[in-house]
């Protein structure tokens, strides 16, 4: 069972590194990119503000400046981009982390050769061996939770 672990835990490190998952925010026009509406809804609001912020006695200078920060801060905030860590102890846990994060053992697969190290291993049991194999004649593929749920079962990732 631990070579299971250790397995899917490189996996893991490979991963991030490769796909640098750090938690550090990166400045990106991904979100820029892919949500032009949301720019250009957003500054048409900031448009009809001003308009109403200087059409009415009441407000002033004051407001302008405060609705100009505002959108000046929320247009960074949206071209940061943070690629958050992938961790075994998230597997099959569900908390705030997967609205943010995903359910990603379920759609991220094992490489090739992550399988054939868990399939020559000695230390793992016949019947997770066979569970791998009987779900790559199935789906052709074998993903973080499949080898998670095969090993341990219903146990928490955190208490393996």
């Amino acid at each position: 069972m631990e070579d299971v672990k250790q397995i899917l835990l490189r996996e893991i490190d490979t991963l991030n590194r490769e796909e640098q998952r750090d938690n550090r925010p990166r400045f990106s026009f991904n979100f820029l990119k892919n949500h032009p509406g949301l720019w250009a809804s957003m500054y048409t609001c900031y448009a009809l503000t001003v308009a109403l912020i200087f059409t009415t006695e009441f407000l002033g200078w004051p407001a302008f400046w405060g609705a100009t920060f505002f959108v000046l801060l929320m247009s960074g905030l949206m071209l940061l981009d943070v690629n958050p860590r992938y961790r075994f102890e998230d597997i099959d846990t569900l908390d705030l982390r997967v609205c943010y994060n995903g359910e990603w053992y379920y759609v991220r697969t094992l490489s090739e050769q992550a399988i054939q190290d868990i399939l020559a291993s000695s230390q793992v049991p016949d019947n997770v061996k066979q569970g791998i194999e009987k779900l790559l004649k199935l789906k052709g593929e074998v993903d973080f939770y499949d080898v998670y749920h095969l090993t341990w079962g219903q146990q928490r990732a955190s208490a393996v």
